[in-house]
């Protein structure tokens, strides 16, 4: 009768735990009951990391490449790869890929992305485009 009465209350704990785990799971999810985030209403949610991407990667040369941004202490942070026949200040050539002031970009909370350039196989100063 001991092992039973055991067993019923193991049940019983599991249950109540499984449930409320499920429950702090929902929560956590972010956008379920969000109004910006309603597909009916706002089918293309502004997506800051995949804006900053595309951006920079549409107006890039085609030899150039770039990571992936990166969101840290509230600025963005890309690093553009600058292939080692290319003839010119790194520095100057990244910062003429600056958004200009009426750019989408900085629409939404987007105030500062940090640019990285990568030359030669060692980076060189950074430039910081601001809205």
């Amino acid at each position: 009768m001991r092992k039973h009465r055991f067993a019923l209350t193991a049940a019983i704990v599991l249950v109540l735990l499984a449930a409320v785990a499920a429950g702090d799971a929902r929560a956590q999810v972010k956008g379920i009951d969000d109004p910006e985030y309603d597909p009916l209403t706002n089918p293309k949610p502004f997506d800051p990391r995949y804006e900053v991407r595309e951006y920079f990667r549409q107006r890039m040369p085609t030899d150039w490449w770039a990571s992936d941004p990166i969101y840290a202490t509230s600025i963005f942070t890309i690093t553009i790869f600058l292939p080692d026949r290319w003839r010119g200040n790194p520095t100057s050539a990244v910062a003429q890929l600056c958004p200009d002031r009426h750019s989408t970009l900085w629409q939404e909370d987007l105030e500062r992305i940090l640019v990285h350039p990568f030359h030669r196989k060692r980076p060189w100063p950074s430039i910081e485009c601001r809205r």
